[in-house]
């Protein structure tokens, strides 16, 4: 607004200096009688005056308004780091409580197309960080959020809530669309090569999900609540899986696999961790 506001004043200046300078031309081709020489002379030293006034205060606004670009470009800069997870490069849970908040204003001020809130838990992630490090589990997390973000649109929002839990606010979505949102997202992650310190080494990784879509009567904190509810339910029908609360009455969209069972004795590499979680046990 103020680059904008400066940029008025610019051509204000312009369009006044122009008017100024003819004034003056006129002024100096009159045939004055003596009567009014004096004021002649007057008027074009004061004009020359406020046009050479006018001048410094074009360069003045060019680096004023330099400055301000710059500085709107270093906010804009500041607020992107001060709503980004540092170490998986998707909105922190700062991010995902302003978006989620616009969306469910939105959707109720201009009557948009409702939307989809799905929180995601990294199924047994202390797991991966106990046996094989916290370094490995930064990789996994990172991978993670590369996954999901290629799972949706521009449009959608992929955020970090801690630890091993992320957010997804899908524009748009209805209960139709939820299975196959879902189903779009689990077969990803389950095929995404989480290749581990560059050594060769990799892992599979599952997901619980719960979803819910936007009703008429839910502010922020009952979207919220519903989709941890979901999540919840996601977890004790086995893992690895979806679990949608779409209507009043809880509508469950899970997978067909159940998650498989993860066997400490199976030793520390990672292949043996992924078949332990490819067995039928």
């Amino acid at each position: 607004t103020l680059m904008s506001s400066t940029d008025r004043l610019n051509e204000d200046v312009d369009i006044h200096n122009a008017s100024l300078q003819s004034a003056k031309q006129e002024l100096e081709l009159m045939e004055p009688d003596n009567s009014i020489v004096r004021l002649q002379s007057e008027l074009v030293t004061n004009i020359t005056r406020v046009v050479e006034s006018n001048r410094r205060l074009e360069n003045d606004l060019v680096v004023s308004r330099f400055k301000l670009e710059n500085q709107a470009q270093e906010l804009d800069r500041t607020r992107k780091e001060a709503r980004t997870d540092a170490l998986c490069n998707v909105g922190n849970r700062k991010a995902v409580d302003e978006n989620l908040q616009f969306m469910v204003s939105r959707y109720h001020s201009e009557q948009q197309a409702s939307f989809g809130l799905m929180l995601i838990d990294i199924d047994h992630f202390k797991r991966i960080n106990d046996t094989f490090g916290h370094q490995a589990g930064d990789e996994v997390l990172t991978s993670i959020a590369v996954a999901l973000k290629e799972c949706v649109r521009p449009e959608d929002f992929v955020g970090r809530l801690g630890g091993d839990e992320f957010c997804i606010l899908l524009d748009g979505l209805t209960s139709a669309d939820a299975e196959l949102v879902g189903a779009r997202i689990r077969s990803t992650v389950e095929l995404y090569d989480f290749s581990i310190n560059d050594s060769g080494q990799s892992t599979v990784v599952t997901m619980s999900m719960g979803l819910a879509v936007m009703r008429p009567e839910d502010d922020a904190v009952a979207i919220y609540e519903r989709a941890d509810q979901a999540l919840y339910k996601s977890k004790q029908l086995g893992r690895n899986r979806l679990y949608t609360i779409s209507s009043e009455h809880d509508e469950g969209l899970t997978s067909t696999n159940s998650e498989p069972v993860f066997d400490e004795s199976l030793g520390r590499s990672y292949e043996d961790f992924k078949a332990s979680l490819t067995s039928d046990d």
